[in-house]
């Protein structure tokens, strides 16, 4: 049985050709090539969404099985909905459905059964011609074709899932039982008709929340595919995994209707921490942004980046460090993210070059024997302690900030090299704070963090100024 398409030539083309070059428009043909098994996409007409949408397929790695999980806007349940088709049909031909593994899955979680759940749910239907046009190609070059003979016969199977009220561990324990031999796709708006203004300021706290895992700081009205996207976010808590963002905007950006708008962002799982998949795909791109800030403030001129990607769009905390034949000539960070990460490095490395009150300003004829390092700051965790002593046993090897009323005072994790010793960094710290080195209190609060550490490549690829 199959199921066929209701919004081809609504929400999307139901011409195959005039969908297929819609779809092209919308890659991005210099991307970084990271592949993922897990995405978080919108669901709404592709005039509006599909360009955040495609962001995150051109990330997503193929396999045998592509879970597709949304919410169920039209039906009322519990947990979730898998449906009975064999196939689901697009412009671009038909999907199969793997009913096999859709029958283990309701042997183990409960769950429905059934098509009346998908009749006239659009969320799904809305992802699979992105994955035909993906990995099913229609038109391929002669090494293309070469490429891909080992894939012949392999074929790529989709069980979709629709959440009706659920618990989101739900959602968790499917995705860790299944991930071994499957991809992932969550399908989710962000907010539904607020002002353009609300609508930013909404979606940039959800995605905040995404980026950073804080899964108990979701409200229901955030995003439709709620429940989805917290799954999500569990199994990346429980692998130390990181949500990149790929995309975001809203749909005022894309028409001039702004009393009414809705959010749009796209995701990907990346299995280590924001700060090292800038430091593997995005260290030049960093440092370009560093050398042209300091540039254009030796000029008196503002400086805004071009091509920024979504990555640096995310809220991140840094420090920027200038030193002249290995001494130091400047330093300015931020300990708690602020503002978007660019933004960031923009303004961290204009005061490390001609505000730090340590130093004169940089000079033109200086320029040409800077050193450049950055520094980027994981998000803060406070430190437990009974005692000064239990404070010790915790501090090593951490950027550990101090704070006592007013008075506070960060190392960065780096410092250790110069005070190796427990009690010495942290009296150093308590004196850096204003501090007696001998101090402690009942409300004395430290912090710890980390830091991806990063030293601008000498040796031909830095950028002259």
């Amino acid at each position: 049985m199959n199921k066929e398409p209701l919004y081809a030539g609504s929400f999307y083309p139901s011409d195959a050709e005039e969908l297929n070059m819609l779809l092209d428009s919308f890659k991005e043909p210099n991307k970084v090539k990271y592949k993922s098994k897990a995405i978080i996409v919108p669901h709404a007409a592709y005039m509006y969404s599909g360009h955040a949408a495609m962001a995150a397929y051109q990330c997503l790695e193929p396999s045998e099985n592509i879970f597709i999980i949304a919410p169920s806007h039209n039906e009322v349940f519990t947990n979730i909905a898998m449906p009975e088709y064999t196939f689901f049909d697009t412009p671009l031909g038909s999907i199969e459905v793997n009913n096999r593994l859709i029958k283990e899955i309701a042997s183990k979680y409960p769950c429905v059964v059934s098509n009346v759940p998908f009749e006239k749910e659009y969320d799904i239907e809305i992802q699979l011609p992105f994955l035909q046009n993906i990995f099913l190609p229609k038109n391929q070059n002669a090494l293309d074709f070469v490429k891909n003979l080992k894939k012949l016969g392999r074929k790529i199977r989709i069980i979709p899932i629709l959440v009706g009220r659920c618990d989101y561990h739900l959602i968790s324990d499917i995705i860790t039982e299944y991930w071994e031999n499957s991809s992932f796709i969550i399908s989710s708006d962000l907010s539904h008709f607020y002002a353009q203004d609300m609508c930013r300021q909404i979606d940039n706290y959800t995605a905040a929340i995404i980026e950073t895992g804080k899964l108990d700081c979701f409200q229901k009205e955030q995003a439709c595919g709620l429940i989805g996207i917290k799954g999500l976010i569990e199994f990346a808590n429980n692998n130390e995994a990181s949500l990149i963002r790929a995309e975001m905007y809203n749909s005022g950006d894309i028409d001039s209707e702004t009393d009414r708008v809705v959010g749009y962002g796209s995701w990907f799982l990346y299995p280590d921490t924001k700060n090292d998949y800038i430091e593997k795909y995005y260290k030049d791109y960093l440092f370009s942004v560093v050398r042209e800030s300091i540039l254009h403030a030796i000029n008196e001129e503002e400086y805004t980046p071009k091509n920024i990607p979504a990555v640096m769009l995310e809220y991140g905390a840094s420090f920027v460090t200038i030193k002249i034949n290995g001494q130091l000539r400047g330093c300015v960070g931020s300990i708690y993210p602020t503002k978007p990460l660019f933004l960031d490095l923009v303004d961290n490395a204009k005061n490390a070059g001609f505000l730090d009150s340590r130093f004169i300003p940089l000079t033109i004829e200086e320029l040409e024997n800077i050193e450049i390092s950055v520094s980027l700051l994981s998000s803060l965790e406070r430190i437990k302690f009974k005692d000064e002593k239990d404070l010790l046993s915790k501090i090593h090897p951490y950027g550990i900030i101090i704070s006592e009323g007013e008075k506070r005072a960060v190392y960065l994790p780096i410092v250790w090299e110069q005070l190796p010793d427990k009690e010495i960094f942290l009296n150093s710290l308590k004196e850096k704070a204003g501090l007696p080195p001998e101090y402690f209190s009942r409300t004395f609060e430290a912090y710890k963090f980390t830091t991806v550490d990063l030293e601008e490549d000498v040796t031909g690829n830095k950028k002259p100024l």
